[in-house]
């Protein structure tokens, strides 16, 4: 039997194996600028983020808790740094553990969700999750949107130009690498 926990503003803890066993259901749509240490990620923390908790059970009776999660950071783009906006889904299976040794048991499509006695803070399970799915590297997906805000292109392929008509002190180098022929 599924029971929706309904609140007007989520608990800030949870306990997850509870939350599995009652079949639970927590969602909210939060700001972004609530979640602190994913918000010191971002270029700006505007915008919000769209998340829903579920408890559920896998065929085993393992305890899981289910986290979707929907935004749209502004995140800083590495190639121009100025701001790109970024989509981030998340669709997880979190299994809880009361200790870190007992992560390597879990099958591999479940994620370990460690939680002691006090339970779990939802804000820190979301921020968790949201950095995870963040790219290494945001960029604009057209480096012509970089150039739109004064971004300079690197130039297309061609030699290195020469400044002022001096000689590259390299290529002096190159009289000492072996000729193929030579070896």
């Amino acid at each position: 039997m599924m029971r929706a926990l309904m609140h007007a503003r989520p608990p800030d803890r949870f306990d997850p194996w509870k939350f599995a066993v009652n079949g639970g259901t927590l969602a909210g749509e939060w700001s972004v600028a609530t979640l602190a240490r994913f918000a010191e990620l971002l270029h700006e923390p505007v915008g919000s983020v769209r998340w829903r908790l579920a408890g559920e059970r896998d065929a085993d009776g393992r305890k899981l808790v289910h986290v979707w999660l929907d935004a749209e950071p502004r995140l800083s783009c590495q190639r121009c740094l100025g701001p790109v906006t970024l989509a981030v889904q998340v669709d997880a299976l979190l299994a809880p553990i009361a200790a870190e040794s007992q992560a390597p048991q879990l099958p591999a499509q479940y994620e370990p969700l460690l939680a002691g006695d006090e339970g779990v803070s939802i804000a820190e399970l979301l921020e968790d999750e949201l950095i995870l799915a963040l790219p290494l590297v945001a960029m604009h997906e057209d480096e012509r949107e970089c150039a739109a805000g004064g971004y300079a292109l690197p130039p297309t392929a061609g030699p290195a130009p020469v400044a002022d008509g001096k000689p590259n002190p390299f290529a002096a180098l190159s009289s000492l690498l072996k000729n193929p022929k030579d070896a």
